[in-house]
């Protein structure tokens, strides 16, 4: 009887311990101040991850439908937008498209746009989307495959969907001047698109051939410059697609590894653009036909004016995607779904600044 009463004492005394403990409170941190080296990691499984760069510490995640593939930011408004996919039950059921708003402070969704339900989600692709303006009008563009090829028109300002724009043959959304957008299509050459303020197409026009689909097939993962748009070959050329009064003017700038056999540009996301230098850069490894997918062993830092080949930085680990910061004191990143990391590097020094490890799939890098 004895040690049956101990017990109960024992248990009286733990309650009445446990009541005097303050009661925990929760709430919601904002990021009122973005560092100046803020990354986003699209892991392309639901959502995507911020990072401080600089200290390697999260700052938070923003939870996503299927196939976010890439968010348009707008530091101004403190948003960004990305195209999502939703299913009734999960994996099945009714479909819904949307495009959602989400605040950057909270990294909460603020509110969303049904779309036709078309957008690809089956790959890690940055230019399923886009974002054109003009002072009267600013609209999303989202590509649909279904497997017809053609893009759903948003007005952001008023939050509606405006029209389907049909292009047969051409696909992917690059902004241009204006309300105008570029497309690449299966015959060699580029498409412009120039819609007004609601959406309606103007006029359409195509370039000259410039690639060849067969033998040196045009990679669909440029980078943004001052001009236009910067692509490669499988082989190695480096073009510079730019428009004028509607009009498209592609030129050849260089060839990337003519004096190295054997090295090729892969991976996801494997061009970046540092544009207050003009410095190019590409994820390159060894490598023959058809590796165009492979990881990165090298980044290459490319003289834009010049083609010349300024500097080759070997990277820690096999890399499948890169992007570069636009400020003075530039950090280089380059994620591997392989080892689910990024690695960090001052671009100007190459030397290494850190990596953010535990990253799921680090697909799309984007700055914010």
């Amino acid at each position: 009887m004895k040690s049956i009463f101990t017990i109960s004492l024992l248990c009286l005394l733990a309650m009445n311990a446990r009541s005097e403990l303050p009661l925990e409170t929760y709430g919601q941190l904002t990021l009122d101040t973005l560092p100046q080296h803020t990354l986003l990691i699209n892991t392309f499984s639901h959502k995507a991850v911020l990072f401080d760069a600089d200290t390697q510490q999260m700052l938070g995640t923003i939870s996503t439908g299927i196939g976010a593939n890439a968010f348009e930011v707008d530091r101004e408004k403190g948003i960004v937008h990305t195209a999502e996919t939703y299913l009734s039950r999960h994996t099945r059921g009714q479909r819904t498209d949307v495009i959602s708003t989400y605040d950057i402070k909270t990294l909460s969704p603020i509110g969303e746009i049904t779309i036709a339900p078309k957008h690809p989600s089956g790959s890690p692709m940055r230019h399923y989307t886009g974002i054109v303006k003009d002072p009267e009008a600013e609209l999303m563009l989202v590509t649909n495959i279904t497997p017809a090829m053609s893009v759903s028109v948003v007005d952001l300002q008023s939050g509606t969907f405006l029209s389907e724009i049909p292009t047969a043959g051409c696909g992917l959304v690059y902004p241009s001047e204006k309300l105008s957008f570029l497309q690449l299509c299966g015959d060699g050459r580029a498409q412009l698109i120039t819609l007004n303020k609601k959406g309606e197409e103007l006029s359409r026009v195509r370039s000259e051939i410039f690639f060849d689909l067969e033998t040196d097939p045009l990679m669909e993962k440029p980078a943004r410059s001052e001009a236009g748009w910067v692509f490669n070959t499988f082989h190695g050329k480096v073009f510079q697609v730019t428009t004028e009064a509607g009009k498209i003017k592609v030129s050849l700038l260089f060839n990337v590894g003519d004096d190295d056999e054997g090295w090729r540009i892969g991976g996801m996301q494997p061009v970046a653009l540092h544009v207050p230098s003009q410095l190019l850069l590409l994820l390159m490894h060894q490598g023959g036909e058809n590796t165009h997918k492979d990881p990165g062993t090298e980044v290459w830092y490319i003289n834009l004016a010049t083609g010349a080949t300024t500097h080759r930085l070997s990277l820690a680990v096999p890399a499948n995607s890169i992007q570069v910061s636009q400020d003075e004191s530039a950090l280089l990143y380059a994620g591997s779904i392989a080892e689910d990391q990024v690695q960090i590097y001052d671009l100007k020094t190459t030397v290494s600044r850190g990596t953010i490890s535990d990253i799921e799939l680090p697909t799309i890098l984007q700055n914010l």
